[in-house]
Parts: structure tokens; sequence; C-alpha cells
């Protein structure tokens, strides 16, 4: 199956996933870049639905069998770049799937700055185009006692030290997902 994985990521953790991801798929990757990439912005943007607009991929979707959107939640939103991204192209892609590393909890995945409700944004965007969703909490990463440590979670990254056990069983099973289609 041909797969392309996009993504857009600030802190390095997506860009990480999304490159484990295409690694593990023999996919193809790009980067979404934003035509004004300045945080505050960003978040602002996202926080109220507007569109900043996004540079054009290189890539061409219609041409793959499976999009991967693949970045991060803010304040439980579907952030610009990715909303952006999702609208421009939803009429060409075949099947896509959404995976973010976030710092909402699985536990917490409902609360306002959760990632269910991002997951219901996409699923309304695209329809049953969406063919799944998948959360990667960075605090899967984290020892026990800095799972619910708000500074823990917003200094984590992803990295090759510490991607292992439970997030990486999550990306196994994202990856069968995907390879199932």
């Amino acid at each position: 199956m041909k797969t392309l994985v996009v993504y857009y990521s600030r802190t390095g953790s997506n860009k990480y996933l999304a490159e484990k991801i295409a690694h593990t798929l023999r996919g193809d990757i790009e980067a979404i870049t934003p035509r004004l990439n300045l945080f505050p912005v960003l978040l602002l943007f996202s926080s109220i639905n507007i569109s900043m607009g996004i540079k054009a991929l290189k890539h061409r979707v219609h041409e793959y069998d499976a999009v991967i959107v693949c970045g991060p939640v803010w304040m439980g939103q579907l952030i610009s770049p990715l909303r952006d991204v999702i609208k421009k192209h939803c009429t060409r892609i075949n099947h896509l799937y959404f995976a973010t590393c976030c710092g909402s909890s699985d536990s917490k995945k409902d609360d306002k700055f959760g990632y269910s409700n991002v997951f219901l944004q996409v699923k309304r965007l695209v329809g049953d185009t969406c063919v799944h969703c998948e959360a990667f909490p960075i605090g899967l990463v984290l020892p026990e006692d800095k799972k619910e440590d708000s500074d823990a979670v917003m200094n984590a990254r992803l990295s090759d030290h510490n991607f292992t056990d439970h997030i990486q069983r999550r990306l196994e099973n994202f990856i069968q997902k995907v390879a199932e289609k």
C-alpha cells in the first residue's frame, strides 16, 4: 500500500512520531508548512478556528492509498495547519488516518483539552474517508510518578531512548490498522 505521512511539529515529538510511522510503513513523508509559523499566532488562530494557510505540498495526495496526518493537539483543538491540510485535500484523499502525540492522557481524553474532540473534528471534516484516529499521549513515555505532572508532560519529547513499552505497542497497533485497509 502506498502511504504518505504529512505532519506538523513544533517541538519535535510529532515529527519523531511521523518519521517512525513513515519508516515502518515504508511511506513518503512531508512536513506541513504554515504560511506564518509563529506559535502565538498559530495558537490564537487554532483556538478560534481560523485558517492561516499552508504552503503547497510537494506530494500529490490522490496518488496514495493512505494519507496519515500527524500533529499536536493544542488546548483540545485541531490546530490550524492540520485543519488546513485536511480541508484543502479532503476530496482527494482515499483513506485518511490521524495521529497525534499530545499532552492529554487517555483518562482525560474527553475533557475540555483532551484529544477526543479533535478526533470528532477530523471525522466531521472528512466523513467516512477517516478510517482511524490514534493518540500517542506523551505521558506514556514518562515514569509513573510524572504522568500527571504538567511540567513533565510539557517538557517531555519523544526519542529513541523513551519510545518503548506502551507507546511502542500503540504504534504497532496503529500500523496494523493502517495495513489492514
